[in-house]
């Protein structure tokens, strides 16, 4: 029963699905929105059982046990294509596209609708979204278009507007991964006046927390070189060349990804700061978690001055320009705490002296 799963969370959602699928009145392209790419990835692929299930239950959700189940649940679908961000910019190229594109028009079992995933789909270059809008305008048959994002006003109007908006929503960002992993502790002691020395050494923490997830990135993508290959790779040279590019392409794409969750957590921070600055009670802040979580023998940071938490934010979105840029990452990390840190500020302009 994969919808079951998402029920208490989404109970409406759920119903209003599987009427349609009750009524045989599947869609053929959906848009799946969300604040969480996992959540949004496990409902996709609840949602693909629900319209390729051979033996659906009598409320319309997939048995979550015949072949077509099994074989979504395990990624071994046969007739299922994915698109995802792989190179180390995280786009989807027009290339990558087309590719998609020409494997979902292959034939298809009769038993079987073809299913097309595109993850991250906010990944999608212009040139990307214009291709891709000739595949809604005409759709391969028996096929079902499944995209999701947590950030779909990067989408053309007209991609949005041909496909069933789903929203899957929590509204609340989870951070208690980055609480667990120091982040918020690391960026506490980063404030007015503290100083080059305690800048520098949150910028040489949070590299080495960087180098951390580049170590993750590496391990969850695993060698790269399946071994049905390694016959073919030790014939060919230039064919391991090859998917050694494609393993470094997913590797950075993998620690791009988890570092971006990083990025919202500095920001998330700071914005934080910036509402104590206004001096908004604890219990009312959206995230209590981030301070709470600081350790019980440190002084929670003082709130700062609402100037100086508006500038604080102004340095955060140079930082999060920087690496989204690809810029020395060491390099944007000191700039950035050694601003935040820093004793001195040079005078701001006013309007009229600029």
């Amino acid at each position: 029963m994969p919808l079951a799963e998402f029920n208490d969370a989404f109970p409406d959602l759920c119903r209003r699905l599987l009427i349609s699928r009750r009524a045989d009145r599947v869609g053929q392209a959906y848009l799946f929105v969300g604040d969480s790419p996992a959540l949004l990835r496990r409902f996709v692929t609840a949602w693909a059982q629900v319209r390729a299930c051979l033996t659906p239950r009598p409320d319309g959700d997939a048995c979550g046990g015949c072949d077509s189940c099994v074989r979504l649940a395990n990624d071994t679908y046969p007739e299922r294509v994915d698109l995802a961000p792989e190179s180390k910019t995280r786009q989807i190229v027009v290339d990558a596209m087309r590719s998609f594109d020409n494997r979902l028009n292959l034939s298809t079992a009769a038993s079987r609708p073809k299913i097309g995933v595109i993850a991250e789909a906010d990944c999608m270059g212009n040139e990307a979204q214009n291709a891709f809008l000739k595949t809604l305008e005409e759709p391969p048959p028996h096929t079902l278009l499944l995209l999701y994002t947590t950030q779909p006003r990067l989408l053309l109007p007209t991609i949005r507007s041909r496909c069933q908006v789903v929203p899957v929503l929590h509204n609340r960002i989870d951070y208690e991964d980055l609480c667990q992993r120091g982040l918020f502790a690391l960026l506490a002691p980063l404030q007015r006046q503290a100083g080059a020395a305690v800048g520098l050494r949150t910028s040489a923490q949070l590299q080495a927390l960087f180098a951390q997830l580049g170590a993750e990135a590496e391990e969850s993508v695993g060698s790269g070189i399946e071994e049905r290959w390694t016959e073919m790779v030790a014939a060919d040279k230039s064919l391991g060349k090859r998917l050694g590019e494609q393993r470094e392409a997913r590797v950075a794409a993998e620690y791009v990804r988890r570092r971006r969750q990083i990025e919202d957590g500095i920001q998330a921070w700071f914005l934080q700061q910036r509402l104590r600055a206004a001096d908004v009670r604890p219990d009312l802040l959206p995230h209590p978690e981030l301070l709470a979580g600081l350790p019980a023998d440190r002084p929670h940071p003082a709130p700062p001055q609402p100037d100086d938490a508006d500038e604080d934010l102004r340095f955060v979105a140079d930082l999060l320009r920087a690496l989204r840029a690809s810029l020395n990452e060491p390099l944007a990390l000191d700039a950035f705490c050694l601003a935040v840190s820093a004793k001195t500020r040079l005078p701001r302009k006013t309007a009229r002296q600029a």
